[in-house]
């Protein structure tokens, strides 16, 4: 996989990895192949890395999540398409990697699932009350 320094400054791991070269590169070759990197990348691919990144709140508060969802609606929907076993394997790869913005994304997109499962949960409870 090629990569280029807009990502790696997104990564800390490939940040330090990139850091370890001698001469100076735009680009390292990663001599993986694997689809949880790639998922990854193409992921970080759908946001712009040209906007500086600040992670979000950890407890994630309504505000700062809709304005996230807002925002990244192309990699939620990514992460929609996924299979539930990309997804681990993403998750794996996002912390291999150290980058707070996948991680961000990932955890708003888990905290939308599990929101609408337990709204969903509710609103069944309410309806067989009635």
């Amino acid at each position: 996989m090629e990569v280029t320094g807009k990502v790696i400054n997104e990564c800390e791991a490939l940040k330090n990895a990139f850091e370890m070269h001698d001469d100076p590169v735009s680009e390292i070759y990663l001599p993986v192949e694997s689809a949880d990197l790639k998922n990854a990348f193409a992921l970080l691919s759908l946001f712009d890395l040209d906007k500086p990144y600040f992670p979000l709140p950890i407890c994630l508060l309504s505000e700062h999540r809709q304005a996230f969802l807002k925002a990244d609606q192309p990699a939620l929907k990514f992460l929609h398409g996924l299979p539930d076993e990309e997804k681990a394997g993403i998750e794996i790869a996002i912390d291999y990697l150290e980058c707070d913005r996948l991680d961000d994304c990932l955890r708003a997109f888990f905290f939308t699932v599990i929101y609408k499962f337990f709204d969903g949960c509710h609103s069944n409870a309410e309806e067989q009350q009635i």
